[in-house]
Order: structure tokens, then C-alpha cells, then sequence
């Protein structure tokens, strides 16, 4: 296996919208194509040329950023690949010296995120898209 990681690289919305279906994830490939390279930041993770991880970064650039839509493709999980991309990104925005960072998860991944230094807290979310509310 040869992973490589990178920040902001060019990606593909049908590259993204994949790897959101092997997760289990709706592919969103057409909405993909209106967010890819217009988020704050990316970080991808590859083997060889295809992506297997995934993350992308909003921010306002100065108070908060969140973290969103951490994938791992389900072939290459318990190789340290979320938590590698996490850090990724979380020293890019301490570099850029934003005040806080911010992520929204499922219980299960509790673990994951306090390795990655997050202090758990709690919050809410609609998603307008739910089948049901």
C-alpha cells in the first residue's frame, strides 16, 4: 500500500461522490460539484491514484472552523487513515491561527475524536434533507 496525503489537491466530484457510496453515504455528486474547491480546506488521502480518505474543512477564517465529511473508504479503516487527516487539517487551521474548530459526529466516534484532541461537548443538528424529522 502507498498512501499519500495532501491538502487542497485537485479532486474530481465523481472521485468524492464514489467514495461517499462505499461508505454507505449518498453520493451527492451533483451538489459535489458546487462545493469541491470552494470549502476552506481539503485533505485527501490516497493509494496511488485513488482517493480513500477524505475531509473537508468550512471557515470564516479567523473564529471557527468545521470539520465535515471525514470519510475512509470501508477497504483501508483501522489504518490510522481518519485520525492522519484529522491532524492534517487540524495544524493547517492552527497555522492559521483560527480561535476554534469544530466538528459534529456520531456518539460511536467519540474515541476518535478525543485522540484527535477534541474536548466532547454537546449539539444538535436538522438535517433538511432527513426523510423524516
Amino acid at each position: 500500500m502507498d498512501l499519500t496525503y495532501s491538502l487542497n489537491p485537485q479532486l474530481r466530484a465523481e472521485d468524492v461522490a464514489a467514495l461517499r457510496s462505499a461508505v454507505g453515504w449518498d453520493a451527492r455528486k451533483n451538489k459535489l460539484k458546487k462545493i469541491i474547491g470552494y470549502t476552506y480546506l481539503t485533505g485527501a488521502c490516497f493509494n496511488r491514484d485513488q482517493l480513500v480518505g477524505f475531509v473537508d474543512v468550512i471557515s470564516d477564517g479567523v473564529d471557527d472552523a468545521l470539520i465535515r465529511n471525514l470519510l475512509v473508504h470501508p477497504n483501508y479503516r483501522e489504518q490510522g487513515i481518519a485520525l492522519a487527516l484529522l491532524e492534517l487539517v487540524i495544524d493547517k487551521i492552527r497555522e492559521d491561527n483560527i480561535k476554534t474548530i469544530n466538528v459534529l459526529f456520531e456518539p460511536e466516534l467519540e474515541d476518535l475524536y478525543r485522540k484527535a484532541g477534541f474536548r466532547i461537548i454537546g449539539g444538535g443538528m436538522i438535517d433538511n434533507e432527513a426523510e423524516e424529522f
